[in-house]
């Protein structure tokens, strides 16, 4: 019984591989960043993903409960728009036969702009598990300590007791701005403001506003700026003419002012 569960989990996993695959190009020709979130399981990612998004996710205490692929459009507090993408849990001494399969899976995290290593701090292996997570992590490349691009959110807040919570807090706190763990409780929404508000600035950094002038007869043109990069802002002058301030990767820079030759950093 138990081989066949692993067969069956080994082509399911094989599955995800194929459909995350085309997913990932969809996503490259996207202009929209990619906010991954990684974990132990049961760390309460399908949680999160469901608060951030309002979405319902499969959300249960099993191994491997994500198998499906889950991608979302989510909001930032200013407008700006990500792609969020919930993972399957980490676990410690996978077999060897799951364990190609397994990472497979994860392929997208390397491509991230932002991770979020979501963290049950309420269980008594928390440092544990997450010494599992960040291994792994290093395995495919990815430096735990890269703070420019990861965000530890300590979750489960609702089931701490104060001396905890106040003892996280005070932790979190002690912490340089840009290395500070978000505390979070998916389940009731609390700190879930603060979070997406390190989202959008991590998201922000790298990233480059250009300054492009439409005119008034490039329709096209205006529709191809929203397709290809987050708008921050437009305005018209008189002549009709509207100047749009757009925000671009960095990989992205070259085609805009391809496009539109007037376009200024």
């Amino acid at each position: 019984l138990i081989q066949e569960r692993m067969t069956r989990i080994e082509k399911d996993l094989e599955q995800v591989k194929r459909t995350r695959g085309l997913h990932r190009k969809k996503r490259q020709d996207a202009p929209w960043p990619v906010v991954a979130l990684v974990g132990y399981t049961n760390a309460g990612k399908s949680t999160l993903f469901n608060r951030l998004t309002r979405a319902e996710v499969l959300a249960k205490d099993l191994l491997f409960a994500t198998l499906d692929p889950t991608l979302r459009a989510v909001k930032l507090p200013h407008g700006a728009q990500v792609i969020l993408s919930d993972t399957v849990g980490f676990i410690s001494d996978l077999p060897t036969m799951l364990v190609s399969a397994f990472r497979a899976t994860l392929e997208e995290v390397i491509e991230a702009d932002v991770i979020l290593h979501v963290r049950d701090v309420s269980h008594e292996d928390a440092d544990a598990q997450s010494a599992d997570v960040e291994h792994i992590l290093r395995e495919l490349g990815i430096e735990p300590n890269d703070h420019r691009r990861l965000i530890e959110v300590w979750n489960k807040a609702d089931l701490l007791s104060p001396e905890r919570r106040e003892g996280l807090l005070q932790a979190s706190q002690a912490k340089p701005a840009d290395e500070r763990p978000a505390l979070v409780s998916a389940l009731t929404g609390e700190g879930v403001d603060e979070l997406l508000s390190a989202i959008e600035r991590r998201v922000a950094e790298g990233r480059i506003v250009l300054s492009v002038p439409v005119p008034p007869e490039d329709g096209a043109g205006l529709a191809w700026l929203y397709e290809n990069g987050e708008v921050l802002s437009r305005r018209t002058d008189r002549k009709g003419v509207t100047s749009v301030d757009i925000r671009v990767g960095p990989e992205r820079v070259e085609r805009v002012m391809r496009r539109f030759p007037a376009a200024r950093q």
